[in-house]
């Protein structure tokens, strides 16, 4: 069947549909400083393009509603602010924390901080949790930092060792500095697949999962339909997640490539062009 006669429940995803994420997850303004890394930073420059960043957020998000306090955090927001979307807060608190001034990176930790503060729960075991348990951020941390590097791979190009380890070592001083406790994250690549590989090993499938994730994939950000980031991350996802939620990862939406030679403002989040 040509794409032409694809009906419209399953229209071709295209990075035109998906363009008014870019425009809403930050609000660029003049940088007082260089921030916490520098403009020259791996991190920065495989950042900068928004598409692999609303695309490593969305297959982020699927994971970790799989992460049960994290699933437990998303039911409590969306309880007293109906159609809160926890991808796009997550992705925007990257971006800043990766894009940001110093002003506004620690604007956004405070914020963070005593946002997840307020978020408390029990766990299978029995044992209370906040938000801001450095085990229960790193967790966090680790799902969104893996996700987000496939992504900018998969559209950009494989990493070198030593550039995959300066961009882990970036994230860390950055992403993990806003979300988590720095000292206890993964700081190398190697470190990093090693604690994903351990996340993946401890989620946690049940009925409440399954309805948080059908929630917000009936959801419309930007007017962007959610389930338009379904098909597009399909790829992006790991099987017994896929299998979890019935996405077909073999019906995976395939981008064109991205050359940073090559990229104009209007491949770049609204925040990264600042750097440029």
């Amino acid at each position: 069947m040509s794409t032409v006669n694809l009906p419209a429940a399953i229209a071709v995803v295209t990075p035109q549909a998906l363009r008014p994420l870019r425009d809403g997850f930050d609000t660029p303004r003049a940088r007082a400083d260089e921030g916490l890394v520098g403009d020259d930073s791996v991190l920065r420059r495989y950042t900068a393009p928004w598409l692999p960043m609303v695309l490593g957020g969305w297959s982020a998000f699927t994971t970790l509603v799989l992460v049960d306090h994290m699933r437990q955090s998303i039911s409590m927001v969306m309880a007293h602010r109906p159609n809160f979307n926890e991808f796009r807060q997550l992705t925007r608190g990257m971006i800043i924390a990766i894009f940001g001034d110093s002003e506004q990176v620690e604007e956004q930790r405070v914020g963070a901080w005593n946002a997840h503060a307020r978020l408390r729960g029990v766990d299978a075991d029995g044992r209370e949790w906040t938000a801001n348990d450095p085990d229960l951020t790193s967790r966090v941390y680790t799902v969104l930092m893996w996700h987000l590097l496939a992504a900018q791979e998969k559209l950009i190009g494989r990493l070198a060792e030593s550039e995959r380890n300066a961009y882990c070592a970036d994230a860390v001083r950055t992403v993990g500095h806003v979300f988590g406790n720095p000292s206890v994250l993964p700081v190398t690549y190697e470190q990093l697949a090693a604690e994903y590989a351990t996340v993946l090993k401890q989620l946690t499938v049940n009925p409440e999962a399954l309805a948080v994730f059908q929630e917000n994939r009936a959801l419309r950000v930007k007017d962007v339909p959610m389930e338009d980031l379904v098909r597009a991350t399909a790829g992006l996802l790991d099987p017994e997640v896929a299998d979890v939620f019935g996405i077909d990862r073999s019906a995976a939406v395939e981008f064109p490539r991205i050359d940073l030679a090559a990229v104009t403002e209007d491949d770049l989040l609204p925040l990264a062009c600042l750097s440029r």
